[in-house]
């Protein structure tokens, strides 16, 4: 039985996630489907990417992860199925697969340019169209052109930059969750890469931050009561391991978010400045 998850920008309020279901459905009746995210930032590939990464790698091989996101079929699109970690993966050719793959490019084993048909009249006929090859044991390579990594679209400016004297990575918050926390696009590979355990300077809007939470709670409450740290802001690792901006105990519907308090939102720039190499 196929697993296929959907990630889109659809919202919830409309029938467009109901109507991807059912074309799907119609093309593989007992196939599962498992939604991923209906809530992605209309458009927004940067934060689809953050999405799909983090819950991909949950699900068993051969899994088909569509990313239906700033994905119009139309005379001059182009539609991408990548093989990548034993996974298969259906998006738009807009950035999405590069951002995807920034950090185990060597785990891409093929990407195929499909080819759209008159009778696909949206990406989810072709994508529904493609699945169904997939479940009948279809190879990739027939249901398209099999193309390099110089041939499909490249996102780069939401890939951290180092320096050249290695000292400071340029990155950007790539995402907002529920929490209102500011994820970055640095790893914590990138960073300890990087930094070798040097002391660091955060730069992010006006705040400046020089530690890293290992844990949410963790503060000094040998001169503090927990509770007092209520709203601190802070950096850690989250659960995929991405450096990220909190702020401690905060409702965003209430008390505020990163972005409403520190004014830290979708791609806007931080600098992580480490202590050199010659000091």
């Amino acid at each position: 039985m196929s697993i296929i998850t959907l990630t889109t920008d659809f919202g919830i309020k409309d029938h467009f996630v109901a109507i991807a279901k059912g074309k799907l459905l119609s093309k593989i009746p007992h196939c599962q489907l498992v939604d991923v995210s209906h809530c992605i930032d209309l458009y927004n590939v940067g934060n689809a990417s953050y999405v799909v990464s983090g819950a991909y790698a949950s699900f068993p091989k051969n899994t088909i992860h569509i990313i239906c996101v700033d994905a119009e079929l139309h005379e001059n699109s182009r539609f991408l199925l990548m093989r990548f970690d034993g996974h298969f993966f259906l998006a738009a050719d807009n950035g999405i697969c590069s951002l995807l793959t920034q950090e185990r490019e060597d785990a891409v084993e093929k990407v195929v340019l499909l080819q759209n048909k008159p009778e696909h009249l949206s990406c989810m006929d072709l994508f529904a169209d493609v699945c169904a090859a997939i479940n009948g044991g279809a190879d990739a390579e027939s249901l398209g052109e099999l193309i390099g990594s110089e041939d499909y679209v490249g996102m780069t400016e939401l890939r951290p930059r180092i320096s050249e004297d290695g000292n400071v990575i340029f990155a950007n918050i790539v995402y907002e969750d529920h929490y209102g926390n500011a994820v970055s696009n640095v790893s914590k590979k990138l960073f300890e890469e990087v930094g070798k355990g040097r002391p660091f300077l955060f730069t992010g809007s006006k705040y400046k931050m020089t530690r890293i939470n290992k844990y949410y709670a963790d503060f000094n409450t040998e001169t503090r009561a927990l509770s007092e740290y209520h709203g601190s802001s802070l950096l850690i690792f989250n659960d995929l391991e991405m450096l990220q901006v909190s702020l401690y105990k905060t409702n965003p519907a209430t008390s505020g978010s990163v972005k409403s308090l520190l004014g830290l939102g979708y791609h806007d720039p931080i600098i992580i400045e480490f202590e050199s190499k010659n000091e």
